[in-house]
This record gives C-alpha cells, structure tokens and sequence, in this order.
C-alpha cells in the first residue's frame, strides 16, 4: 500500500437484517451502480451522499473498491477529476484542517494542492531537518551585522505540524481581542468567539497523575475540547527534568508573577502547556494523522508534488476560478478548474508569493515583475512577524542548588521530551522600572522612519494602530492582558534563558523577485531590530534575569556568576552589540503577510477571510494572523483552518456541488 494511502476494505461489525445485507451488495458494486445510473442521466451525486451517510450511521461489512470510497491520493494529471468545488492550495496545518471540514459534506468535492510529498515524520530514518523543509535563506539583515537567516517551514503533507516542537499554546484573551479591533465593522475574532473552535480543534488529554503531582501541573479542563471525533491531541509525555523546580520555585517568590491553573484559559503566568503528541502511540500528532490518514471520501483528493504558480482570476470581479501549477516530477503544467471557491493556505511565506504571482498584490512591485495588476493590495507581503530569539544569557551557580528529586522518571519515553515550563510575563513584571519609557517611546513614534523604503500609507496607517495597541498593552499587567516576555524553562539544566519577544515591533516583507519570477520562493527580509524598541524590549529582557538570577534574586543563595554576555557588559552600546550579534528574528512562526484587517489599514482579507477585490478567493493560514499571538501558532492556526471551513460552509449552503463522482457544475452566486 502507497504511502498516504487507506486501506481498501473496512472491517465493520455484521449486516444484522436481510436489508443491511442488500445495502452491503450495493456498496460492493458501487462501479456497477454508477454507471448504470449516469447512462441513465440521474443525480449520482445525491446516491453517493446518501451512501455516504449510511456508512456513518449504520455498522456493515462492506468491500469496498479503492477507488470509490477513499480520499485519494492523486498522482498525475490524468487522476484529476474536470474540475472541483473547492481547491485548497497547501496540505498543512491550517489546509488539511479545512479539506478534512469540507468533505464531510459528501455532496462537494475538494482537491489539496501541496508542493511536497508524503513522508512519516516519526520514522527514525527520516531527516526531518533537512529533506521536509524548505531550503530558504533571508536577505542580508542589516540589524544584525549583515547576517542571513535560514527559515525553517515544513515541506510535505502536513506542513509544518510535521517538524514543529509541537508545543500547544493560546495567546490571551486581549491576543484575539486585537484581532477584532483591527478588523472590519461586526468582527468575529474575539477570545469569546473563537474558544468553541479552540475547543474543537485539539482534544485535551491530562497529564500522568504522578506527573503532575510531581512537578504540579494544573490545568482546566473546561477551558479545553475532549471531543471523541478530534484525532489532534494535545498531551503532557513526561520527560520533565528534575532541575526546573528550582527556578518554579523561584518564580513563586517573585513579586506580581501570576501563577493560573492553566495558561490556555485566556490569562499567562506561569504554567504547563502540553504537546502535539498521541498519548496511545507516544508519536507526533498533526494535521495529517487528525486530517487525512483513515479518511474514507470519494470527494477528497490530494495532489502531490505540485508548486502551485498562479490564482486563475476571471472577469471584472476577478472571480478565482482554477489553479495553475507546475508537477515538480515532471515539470508539466497543469490547470486545474473550480467550481465555487479557491482557499490559498500555503503560509505566511508562499502565500503573499502566490497572491503576488496572481497579480494582487503592491502596484510598483507587481509593475516592476511584469506581472499584470488584478488587484492593487499593498499590504501583500507587507507586515512580515516571527518570535524572535534573543542572546543567552547564563550563569554558574557557585554554590548549586540540592538535585531536585523527581517521582516520575519512569514514566516511558515519547516524542518532544524535556519541554513544557513557561513564564510568560507582561512588561509592568518583566521590566519594572523601564516599562514606561518603552511605551512612550513606541506610542510617540512615526512609523515611516522604520518602514521598508516605498511602503504604501495604508501600511503605514496600519502600523501605526497596532504600535498604539502594543504601546497600551505595554503599562498593563491586568488579567487577559498581552504577555511580552516568554521563557520556556523546559529545555535544559544550565540557569539562564533565551528571552523570546513575543510582540516585536519591527516588521519585514516578503516578495517576488522581480528579476526572477519563475523562482519557487521569494525574496525574505526580516528587517530584524530596525526598529529601536526591538532593542529596548531585549536588553529590558536580560536585565529581567539578571535580577532573578542575582544577589538580590530569590535564588540569591546559589551565589550564580553571569558567564554570558558577563557582568561587565552593562551598557546600552555593548548590549546592543551583544543582541546583535546573537539575536535570531525567528521561532519559525511567520505571520502577517496577509493580514486580515480592514483595507485602509493595509489588510489584505476581510473578517470572512476573502481577499479583497476578489471573489470566490480566501486565504486561511498564519499570513493572516495581522499581530503575533503570545504563544505559538501551531494551535491558533488549526482555529483560523477550522473558523475558515465553517465560513465556506455557511457561503455556499444548501447551493449544492458537484459532489464526488458527477453532477453539473454549480454556477449559482460563483
């Protein structure tokens, strides 16, 4: 059997009447059925969805060709159905969850487009850092001493939930509340509104009981989703080492820490966050394992080792009508037709290059590729985030700390060992005494003296609403509020940190080579600590545990001595100099390049997520998160895959499709 495969023949339990029995034949000889029905011109599509739900409602023996009631794995042009309801470009987080919503309803069909291939990211043969990624590098950084930064996104079916650390986290309440205030009129985007998918997405399995009293981990189940029919889980494994009880310990006697029964609820603190990982198998769980694998729909197919090149936008609303791609294998180009709505999800990195390729994008950029104008969006590529990795920190502690003892080294090993502590602390906590004049300094700002040369007002005007949202958040320490500094203490024994920014101010962009067009990436560029506050947040960072880890620290009595960068580097020059030398601009978690806020703010989807000056096109990935959440985005990405399925359905319901395997194509509100 194929990879990416299911199995031909289901095993249910018996037919318990002679009328399941005639239900079996028919399934057996469905081929048989079909033809005859189309010789005969009568609505296959509506037989194959009532099958289709009699198979989900009633337990058969059934033998079933492979062909007919599978998702299939599509390899060649020739495999391709005429045309399809939906086309999803891109079989990653945020895709897959979005195909796999779709075709529950038998009577539409849906093809995934995705530039990789299907691979096993648990094989212990595989080489998941080098094959299943991209191989793609930013432009010179200037901020960082003309440095360049490899960027790490999945390549394969499952994108990058296949080689994440798999950690599973939520922004706050005030994370998802911005998303409303940049958005349009009756934005839908709050905590409030987007809980029920969070809930939807993953289902919760609670620690190890040993665990958990062990290193006294608390959570809140209510906050969570247990669904029996979510196949994504979110776990705690075990492998938690012994040494990070130290510096829980120190946390609880810090001043204003909040410590919340669980950090998912919608306020941050200190606390426990779980991993993507399958609590039976002990193996990585993502999109495909909970989107794909054991799917048994004849309207889900999937194509393989396909670039995707272009949005076919027809007539004067720029209705998207079909795909054009390019089969890496082969380098054959083919088109592929749809019938009601394209769905780009291809990343924060591909997306804004493909939109760009379709002609939407920025005029003069757009002019200068040759590319003929769809639709002039200026914020396509525009607004470019990640979570940037700040310098170490360390310390030797001269006088070590007792070996913490630990009750549940015996638990058994799994994937994503040695994670799950954070402190994730708001600015009034992380930089007491600086807090005030780093919000001053973002509020009094203009953001064309730290823009990209050339970027349009709108941007402009949408850079300056969210400083002023970031520059407000920044005096508060309120419940819900935005948490700025992460610490993950989970990796590692040594006293000391990486300080991650969970809300940078500098903002980059992504582009298509206007020399090269034909090229599968585009031209990256982080624009990393262009923007001062960038640096003003950092050193305010090392000075947070420089206090923590010192003589008037709780952990005072350990006596530690800073090895990096050294006590004696203490000034905002040699500082500065230190950052960046050592600062990396990303946790691989791009956002932005598509943001969904309103057009005058350089958005460039509306709160239904439809591109702007187009119809029948949404983009449903990390590009358009318009502000990083605090947390990483593997969860919030699975919630904009699930809202976005829902938001198609509820466009194009009881409009009917072609469904599976005939039908006329639906016209109707196209």
């Amino acid at each position: 059997m194929k990879e990416g495969q299911v199995s031909q023949v289901q095993i249910m339990t018996p037919p318990k009447s002679f009328a399941l029995f005639c239900l079996n034949r028919v399934f057996s000889h469905v081929a048989f059925v079909r033809s005859v029905m189309m010789a005969r011109k009568f609505n296959i599509s509506l037989v194959v969805a009532a099958l289709s739900l009699i198979t989900r409602i009633l337990p058969v023996a059934v033998a079933v060709p492979d062909s007919v009631l599978r998702a299939r794995h599509v390899q060649t042009p020739e495999e391709l159905r005429d045309s399809y309801d939906y086309i999803v470009v891109g079989a990653g987080t945020a895709g897959l969850t979005i195909a796999d919503r779709l075709t529950e309803l038998p009577e539409y069909s849906v093809l995934v487009i995705e530039h990789g291939r299907f691979w096993n990211p648990s094989d212990p043969n595989g080489d998941r850092q080098t094959a299943h990624l991209y191989n793609l590098t930013s432009v010179p950084q200037i901020g960082l001493n003309n440095r360049t930064i490899p960027l790490g996104m999945g390549f394969g079916v499952g994108g990058s939930s296949a080689v994440n650390g798999m950690a599973v986290m939520r922004g706050t309440v005030k994370d998802y509340g911005i998303w409303d205030q940049l958005g349009n009129n009756g934005s839908n985007w709050s905590w409030k509104e987007l809980l029920p998918y969070f809930k939807k997405a993953i289902h919760f399995v609670p620690p190890n009981p040993v665990l958990a009293a062990d290193f006294n981990i608390t959570y809140d189940v209510q906050a969570w989703g247990q669904y029996n029919d979510t196949r994504l889980y979110a776990s705690f494994p075990g492998g938690l080492n012994p040494a990070i009880k130290t510096i829980y310990d120190g946390l609880i006697q810090t001043p204003g820490i909040p410590f919340p029964a669980d950090g998912h609820a919608g306020n941050h603190g200190v606390f426990y966050y779980p991993l993507s990982v399958d609590p039976k198998t002990r193996q990585r769980s993502y999109s495909r394992t909970g989107h794909w694998d054991g799917l048994n729909r004849p309207n889900y197919d999937i194509l393989t080792s396909a670039r995707a090149t272009k949005i076919v936008l027809s007539g004067k609303e720029n209705a998207a009508t079909g795909v054009e791609c390019i089969l890496t294998d082969t380098e054959k180009r083919v088109t592929v037709k749809a019938n009601k709505e394209v769905v780009i999800s291809t990343g924060a990195i591909h997306t804004p290059l493909l939109l760009q390729l379709s002609g939407v994008g920025p005029r003069m950029l757009l002019k200068k590729a040759k590319i003929p104008v769809k639709v002039s969006l200026p914020g396509v590529g525009a607004n470019f985030q990640d979570h940037p990795i700040g310098p170490p920190i360390r310390f030797n502690f001269t006088k070590p700390p007792p070996p913490p003892t630990s009750n549940s080294t015996h638990l058994p090993p799994s994937e994503g060992q040695g994670q799950g502590l954070v402190a994730d602390l708001p600015l009034p906590i992380a930089a007491p005494s600086a807090f005030p004049a780093i919000a001053s300094s973002l509020a009094r700002q203009d953001p064309a003296s730290f823009a990209a040369p050339g970027t349009d007002s709108s941007v402009l005007r949408g850079y300056k609403a969210q400083s002023n949202l970031l520059a407000e958040q920044m005096l508060s320490s309120a419940p819900g509020s935005l948490s700025f500094l992460h610490w993950v203490i989970g990796y590692g024994t040594a006293p000391g940190a990486n300080p991650i920014n969970f809300h940078p101010i500098s903002r980059g962009t992504v582009s298509v080579d206007p020399d090269n067009i034909d090229a599968p990436d585009p031209v990256v560029d982080y624009r990393a600590l262009t923007n001062p506050v960038d640096t003003d947040l950092m050193i305010a960072y090392l000075e947070f545990y420089r206090r923590f880890f010192g003589p008037e620290g709780p952990l005072a009595g350990y006596h530690a001595v800073e090895t990096a960068p050294g006590a004696k580097v203490t000034s905002r020059e040699d500082l500065g100099g230190y950052i960046r030398t050592n600062y990396i601009p990303q946790a691989w978690h791009p956002v932005g390049t598509a943001a969904k806020m309103r057009r005058e703010l350089g958005g460039v989807v509306d709160d239904e997520l439809r591109v702007y000056g187009t119809r029948g096109l949404r983009v449903a990935d990390a590009s358009v998160i318009p502000i990083l959440p605090g947390g990483t985005t593997q969860l919030t990405v699975y919630v904009i895959g699930e809202k976005a399925a829902d938001l198609i359905k509820e466009t194009w319901k009881g409009q009917g499709g072609r469904g599976a395997l005939g039908g006329k194509r639906g016209d109707k509100n196209r």
